[in-house]
């Protein structure tokens, strides 16, 4: 049979671990390898640049450094090995390539602009009951829905006109506009009377516009 001491020590709880703070290595391994990274990167930033600078103290008036990638160096873009022109030439600027130009005229044709037009006056003129039955919030709405539409159609139809013709067109446009401003202030100070004759000049001012075309 065990001694009291001898169970008492039997049954003690077991000692508590000595704690000890973390130890951080220094490897000398992992400083030669963040080294050698950062080596590596500054030499290769070093050589980037110095081509650069190589190519920028080489490059003609008028063009940029640039690295002489895809084996392309008349011109400072990597990508178009063409000389650029002013606007108003070929496509983006550049020379014309062999064949004809596809697009040519295309500033000509105004058949989708002036259907957009006729469509936009006639939601314009439609706008009578609105304006009987005071739906001010309704007829604002529609004209800043066609006004965006409607003014860029008109400037592609004014710069297809003849040269006198072109004057007339301008001047109507602006008229037209004007009424159109007018017109929305009357709806927006909510006054009846005021809306149905702006609204009048704002028929006038388009039929006179729409005979021009």
């Amino acid at each position: 049979m065990l001694s009291i001491a001898a169970a008492s020590f039997a049954f003690a709880p077991p000692a508590t671990p000595v704690s000890r703070s973390a130890v951080r290595s220094q490897c000398s391994m992992m400083a030669d390898e963040t080294s050698s990274r950062r080596e590596l990167f500054a030499k290769v930033g070093a050589a980037f640049a110095a081509v650069a600078a190589v190519d920028s103290a080489s490059a003609k008036a008028g063009q940029f450094g640039k690295l002489g990638i895809f084996g392309q160096t008349d011109i400072s873009s990597p990508y178009q090995p063409n000389a650029r022109l002013g606007f108003g030439g070929p496509t983006f600027g550049y020379e014309k390539s062999e064949g004809p130009i596809l697009a040519t005229g295309f500033e000509a044709d105004v058949s989708r602009e002036k259907a957009s037009f006729l469509e936009s006056s006639k939601r314009i003129s439609s706008l009578q009951p609105k304006i009987d039955s005071k739906t001010w919030w309704f007829v604002r709405d529609e004209l800043r829905i066609q006004a965006y539409t409607m003014r860029s159609s008109m400037l592609a139809l004014n710069k297809v006109f003849d040269a006198d013709k072109k004057v007339d067109a301008t001047k109507a446009y602006k008229k037209f506009w004007s009424e159109i401003e007018s017109f929305d202030l009357a709806c927006a100070k909510k006054e009846p009377a005021l809306a149905q004759k702006e609204y009048g000049d704002v028929l006038a001012a388009l039929a006179a516009y729409t005979a021009l075309i």
